[in-house]
């Protein structure tokens, strides 16, 4: 492996690492390995979060979700009282 793979599977594992829940031989690789690339995962980390916002994304996708699942159930409501009609005379 090269350094910038190495790199990346260290900033994948970082967070299974710090809670331990890591087989013994990954984490005797992640402990070696901790001194080259624990500043990168970190730093990395930090700006993911940064750069998400949790709340906006969610809630654009709710009301979208709501306003599609409501005229779906306005089309089927219209469908079924020109079927009726339809049907009736």
């Amino acid at each position: 492996m090269n350094h910038k793979e190495k790199e990346s599977v260290f900033v994948d594992l970082y967070d299974l690492y710090k809670e331990g829940e890591l087989e013994d031989e990954s984490m005797e690789w992640m402990k070696q390995h901790e001194s080259l690339f624990q500043k990168n995962a970190e730093d990395l980390k930090s700006k993911t979060c940064l750069k998400r916002s949790p709340g906006a994304e969610e809630e654009s996708q709710i009301r979208y979700m709501k306003v599609y699942l409501s005229s779906m159930y306005i089309c089927f409501i219209l469908l079924a009282i020109w079927m009726t009609v339809w049907f009736y005379f």
